[in-house]
């Protein structure tokens, strides 16, 4: 058997060596690099580009371990004078660089000094606690001053181009700086040999094209967050691959995703651009909402408490496709804050007094002023007399919401009844249930990564469940408002909402949609728990809010070329006041409405928060986005570029 052995070794070694040997050389040589593909393009529903990709030039640095600390120095200390570095407004360089950053440059430019911070016995007692370095480093950490840090102001650049260039994993390119210029890349590429790990990437660049009006739900790019590496590495990712970190772009990653293309001993494979996305946004009408947003928001400016803000959400009831929706100061709030609703809500307590009984068609309240043991006053805007629940909708009556919460929870006022824990919480539970099937207090569902539910209010109070009623006590977000009036107009079908309608393929030419890869179907999340008939009748007392000349709405709709339905809400508030921390009295407003009444294809939830007093704001900005959507239907046009909207900004047009 030895025999054998050495028999077949010096074969394989001597007959065949020659083959193994050219077979290894031939792998050896046989060099694979991956290029990276563009990103999916973004559509507005109309087919307008709004996410677009723009060829740009990235710097890399390749990190290796054998480098030395001062060669790193010395190529940070050339790209000092070959690129700049870009800060954000209000930004300096300063901000960009973090503490940890400044304390290793410190560390690696000031050798002998980082090691006297230490004594000799702590090195001893460190090497005998078998963590040398770790805790030695630690202790240099800990005692690097603040002075001496600061001594680096001078040269932040470097500091901050150095920890560029730590930051990568070894042996893999790290972008320093997206988007060189022109003189930036050519200088480089005439300086590449002796800068050993430094190369230019042809990359592209994201383009939003209309950040302005739709400035947050697009979402970013940027490097693959460390918490998540491993899962990115295990889909195929390299570590120096950009992904979606948020939004819509977060999302849809894995279809925005591009194929990238091979170059293997000169042979090139060409990859693909990833999936493009069609929204339902209307750009062209998210433009028009945002202008009359902020043309109204700024007329009174100085109504607010703090900041001026106003949101306002447009959505295709039957399908839940989001038209339109703008956030004056913070588009993210849409889906993030919440507020006090105020009496928008009314249509949802009137259906579930109805549907638990609670109340009948027939129910008719006296509104005047409540009065009640461990609660606030309770009064309308007026004193109504006889209302029933038609009336409570239309002029917008707290003593018929009070009457359904109170008659709901067993109580009878004036009697000397006193409340019924069991009852009470009973009652509440009922309540956050029926209006959770509208979407309030409840996930949407939206395509996003993330979204708030509101703030659901203690119930240790049985008063508060009389606020609970009209809309003074849990807090919504303006998508849950928006989700809210569509289940209204649709009939009570609650419908997912969307910002993507389709997946399509990459065209080459990306001013014609590709193939429809995958098309998103209306998604129902439920049907109202509640007889259809109460539906109707609510939606007959939402129609008289506009209509009717004691409706609350009427006189910013008198004279609509279109029939409306809505309902006004006003909630008293407390906010803090930025600067004093002083808790300030204040209004929330709100609307909803849809349109046409009869067969509604558009609705609007405008929230208008922090006012001083209350205003007709919300109702205007409805109205008038409203007009702007049937003003498009009737003659389409094409979104504004926005470096057209800067021009005629400047020339007055």
């Amino acid at each position: 058997m030895f025999s054998l052995l050495i028999f077949r070794l010096g074969y394989i070694q001597i007959v065949q060596g020659d083959q193994f040997e050219s077979e290894l050389e031939a792998s050896s040589s046989e060099q694979q690099a991956r290029i990276d593909a563009p990103r999916g393009l973004m559509y507005d529903r109309n087919g307008n580009i709004v996410v677009d990709n723009e060829l740009a030039l990235s710097l890399t640095y390749t990190n290796k371990q054998s480098v030395s600390t001062e060669e790193r120095l010395e190529i940070a200390e050339a790209l000092v004078d070959l690129i700049s570095i870009e800060t954000k407004e209000n930004e300096t360089l300063d901000d960009k660089i973090d503490k940890r950053t400044k304390q290793d440059y410190w560390i690696a430019t000031h050798p002998e000094k980082a090691k006297n911070l230490v004594t000799d016995e702590e090195r001893a007692q460190a090497e005998e606690n078998d963590e040398n370095e770790n805790e030695i480093y630690n202790l240099q950490l800990s005692r690097i001053s603040e002075k001496q840090l600061s001594s680096l102001d001078s040269e932040l650049k470097k500091v901050y181009i150095w920890g560029q260039m730590v930051s990568g994993y070894y042996d893999t390119p790290y972008r320093i700086k997206k988007d060189l210029s022109r003189n930036e890349a050519h200088q480089i590429s005439e300086r590449l040999d002796s800068l050993p790990g430094v190369n230019i990437l042809r990359d592209a660049e994201r383009q939003y094209l209309y950040e302005d009006a739709f400035p947050d739900y697009f979402g970013n790019i940027g490097s693959i967050p460390r918490e998540q590496l491993d899962k990115y590495l295990a889909k195929g990712y390299a570590r120096t691959d950009e992904v979606g970190t948020s939004f819509l772009e977060k999302q849809y990653e894995t279809d925005l995703r591009g194929k990238k293309g091979t170059v293997t001993n000169g042979n090139t494979t060409n990859g693909r651009r990833g999936n493009d996305l069609v929204l339902s946004i209307d750009m062209a009408l998210q433009q028009q909402v945002d202008t009359i947003v902020q043309e109204e928001v700024n007329s009174m400016s100085g109504s607010f408490i703090n900041n001026p803000n106003a949101y306002i959400v447009m959505m295709k009831p039957d399908t839940g496709e989001i038209l339109a929706a703008v956030g004056h100061q913070n588009q993210l709030g849409i889906t993030s804050n919440s507020y006090a609703m105020g009496s928008t809500v009314k249509p949802a307590t009137v259906m579930t007094g109805l549907e638990t009984e609670a109340v009948t068609p027939q129910t008719t309240i006296i509104d005047r002023p409540l009065e009640l043991p461990s609660t606030e006053p309770i009064s309308s805007v007026y004193n109504m007399g006889p209302v029933n629940y038609y009336d409570a909708i239309v002029q917008s009556s707290n003593i018929y919401m009070s009457y359904v919460a109170m008659n709901m929870a067993g109580y009878n006022p004036g009697t000397g009844q006193s409340w019924s824990n069991t009852t009470y919480k009973k009652a509440f539970d009922t309540f956050r249930y029926y209006y959770s099937q509208f979407g309030l207090g409840a996930k949407t569902g939206i395509d996003l990564p993330t979204e708030s539910t509101g703030i659901t209010g203690p119930v240790n109070y049985p008063g508060r469940l009389l606020y609970l009623s009209f809309g003074q006590f849990d807090t919504y977000t303006p998508m849950q408002l928006a989700q809210y009036v569509s289940t209204v107009a649709n009939d009570g079908y609650r419908m997912k909402p969307r910002l993507v309608k389709e997946i399509r393929q990459p065209n080459p030419d990306k001013q014609q949609l590709g193939a429809v890869k995958k098309q998103y179907e209306p998604h129902i999340m439920n049907k109202l728990d509640i007889n259809n008939n109460y539906i109707d009748m609510v939606q007959e007392a939402m129609r008289g809010v506009v209509n009717q000349s004691r409706g609350s709405a009427y006189s910013e709709f008198n004279g609509a070329e279109y029939a409306a339905a809505g309902k006004t809400g006003t909630a008293e508030v407390s906010v803090q006041q930025d600067g004093s921390g002083d808790s300030i009295d204040g209004i929330n407003q709100a609307f909803i409405s849809y349109a046409p009444y009869d067969n509604p294809e558009v609705t609007a939830a405008v929230v208008v928060p922090g006012l001083y007093e209350s205003s007709n704001v919300a109702k205007v900005i409805g109205r008038r986005a409203l007009d702007a959507y049937f003003n498009l239907k009737e003659n389409p046009q094409a979104p504004v570029p926005e470096e057209n909207q800067e021009e005629n900004a400047a020339t007055g047009e």
